[in-house]
């Protein structure tokens, strides 16, 4: 089968797997560039040449309702339906006669709880799907490193699929969509809700690191368990 064919038909059946948005990466993107020492695509997979990048909606109404147990209940309904989808992908290019293999949508928060203990200053995932969607041209990174859609704004879940398969990376996204990236000063909404209720667990990206995944777990822990998610749902960015 020609690369372009091959690519159609994973997009395909990625797309009747139930994925609202699918892009395509070069396994050596320089988005992976900044990974940690074993975290590449091509350091997982020996002989990688593509990333596969899934993502499905997260339901405005719902996300609304957060902090809430309904939200809580959503999000790990999304985990999980990522996680078996990405196993069904990888399984379909294997029947190819490719190697596969997923990462979790998102570490366990033990996986947080490690680093920290062992005092790593920041938490350092095992794969950024942020960096992924990238380098798979779905969106671009909003003021604190959060990555956006046009479709959705900040409103979805990833997962990533490297694969040994030779297919066609997408182009990349060059526009932008965070409104304080387009006009300074004229949103903030994410750091200011998160700074008021939340301890300010985001910061600006990259000069403060975006995104502190110790703080915004000790959100989490404050809620009684229930994912927050304040910040994505005060974000204009693609509200239908």
């Amino acid at each position: 089968m020609k690369q372009e064919e091959l690519t159609a038909s994973v997009k395909k059946y990625a797309r009747e797997l139930g994925f609202d948005l699918v892009g395509i990466a070069d396994a050596s993107d320089q988005q992976f560039d900044h990974a940690p020492p074993g975290h590449k695509p091509t350091e997982y997979l020996p002989g990688a040449k593509s990333v596969i990048v899934g993502g499905i909606e997260v339901l405005d109404e719902i996300l609304q309702t957060t902090p809430s147990s309904m939200y809580w209940k959503h999000y790990e309904q999304l985990n999980a339906w990522l996680s078996e989808t990405a196993d069904q992908l990888s399984r379909f290019l294997r029947r190819q006669g490719f190697k596969a293999m997923w990462f979790p949508e998102s570490d366990d928060y033990r996986y947080y709880a490690d680093q920290r203990a062992s005092g790593l200053p920041r938490y350092s995932p095992c794969f950024s799907h942020i960096a992924a969607a990238i380098a798979a041209g779905l969106g671009a990174r909003g003021t604190v490193g959060v990555l956006l859609t046009p479709q959705y704004g900040p409103r979805q879940r990833w997962i990533s699929v490297i694969t040994t398969a030779p297919l066609t990376p997408d182009p990349k996204f060059d526009d932008e969509l965070c409104l304080e990236h387009i006009a300074p000063g004229s949103c903030g909404k994410c750091v200011d809700i998160c700074k008021t209720t939340q301890r300010g667990a985001l910061k600006p990206w990259p000069a403060e690191g975006g995104v502190d995944m110790y703080t915004c777990n000790w959100a989490r822990l404050k809620n009684k368990g229930l994912a927050c998610g304040l910040c994505i749902k005060v974000c204009p960015v693609g509200r239908k």
